[in-house]
């Protein structure tokens, strides 16, 4: 039951309904104000940090740079691409379709290369998403998978970042380490209240009716529910783990690009300064997390006495080392708008609103 209503809430416009905003210039200029807000987020971020960097102090600690802990640090950034699409393939199989191993890498590596260019990692979810549609693949699970992705992406950074909090503690003032506690803490009782409210029957639920029974509190409830019965699925807790070695890959690298740089970054020090790093990389408020990942990290790394100039590069390092690992992703892309041009009508009973490639 829950499982279609979520199928229908993404259902195709029946005949004679159009597309929503389809050739709508108003509509179409509106999706535009996002985009370019978040566009003025990342050149305004981006600018103040460039203005008040020492650039030649920051080539030279780039042409000094030692090559094997530079080069260990961009293949650690590079297992990342693999643990993520591995993550995929595992919360598809909690949510109810399979892909193979290749087919899962490829789809990350498409969502990877246009997310360089797209708003934070939503984006790029939901391209990665809608290719899984158009293989073949219900829209009802992959919106499920799309949202246990994230949840389990954020859990891990989390987890993580619970690991490192004692050393952060200790290096940052109480606020900063208060904050983060109690940002954990938030998202641990809203999951319980979350998962224990999916016992509830929609029809008690103390909303007005209005809402309880619409397309979309109809859905969101099938969710709650799929969700709630995923805490026991196995493919959720591997996705969990995969998601876990991501973050574990990204911290490496920082340490190591920090370290070929000269600066003496610890293990501790890079569990409790990242995992916020990769939290502001992935709100969707600039375009593929430049600018905001830059910020988080230059806060970071003066919590542990290092200069801004020093923790500006690190960041640069991750950034570009990212951008340029995904750039075989638009080969993929490329690949798979052809193979899903034209899919058979029933291998897609239902339909994702818009084409996010194009």
């Amino acid at each position: 039951m829950s499982q279609a209503l979520l199928d229908a809430a993404f259902a195709r416009p029946g005949p004679g309904k159009s597309d929503p905003g389809k050739g709508d210039p108003g509509k179409t200029a509106g999706r535009r104000w996002p985009v370019l807000v978040k566009l003025a987020v990342t050149v305004v971020i981006l600018g103040a940090l460039a203005a008040g960097a020492d650039w030649a102090g920051i080539a030279a600690r780039l042409s000094a740079a030692d090559p094997w802990l530079f080069a260990a640090g961009f293949a650690a950034k590079a297992l990342t691409l693999p643990l993520a699409s591995q993550r995929w393939r595992a919360v598809g199989r909690a949510a109810g379709f399979t892909l193979s191993r290749w087919t899962a890498f490829r789809l990350q590596m498409a969502s990877s290369f246009l997310g360089q260019i797209l708003p934070g990692s939503v984006g790029a979810d939901l391209l990665r998403g809608w290719f899984t549609w158009r293989l073949g693949h219900a829209a009802g699970p992959v919106m499920l998978a799309l949202l246990v992705d994230r949840l389990m992406a954020l859990l891990g950074v989390v987890l993580i970042g619970l690991i490192g909090l004692p050393h952060l503690a200790a290096v940052a003032p109480p606020a900063v380490a208060a904050t983060v506690l109690g940002g954990a803490v938030v998202l641990g009782v809203a999951m319980v209240l979350l998962l224990l409210a999916g016992r509830i029957p929609r029809e008690r639920l103390p909303i007005p009716k209005r809402l309880r029974d619409g397309a979309l509190g109809r859905a969101a409830w099938g969710a709650v529910a799929q969700l709630r019965a995923m805490t026991g699925n196995r493919a959720a807790w591997a996705a969990l783990g995969h998601s876990v070695g991501v973050h574990l890959a990204t911290i490496t690298a920082t340490i190591l690009f920090a370290r070929s740089v000269g600066l003496p970054l610890g293990w501790l020090d890079g569990l409790a300064i990242v995992p916020a790093a990769i939290v502001a990389a992935a709100l969707p408020v600039s375009l593929g997390g430049w600018g905001v990942r830059e910020g988080a990290m230059v806060a970071g790394f003066a919590l542990l006495g290092f200069d801004a100039d020093a923790a500006l590069l690190v960041s640069l390092l991750i950034g570009l080392s990212i951008a340029t690992l995904s750039l075989p992703g638009g080969l993929f892309w490329l690949l798979l708008r052809s193979e899903t041009a034209s899919p058979p009508e029933t291998s897609r009973p239902d339909a994702f609103p818009t084409d996010p490639s194009r």
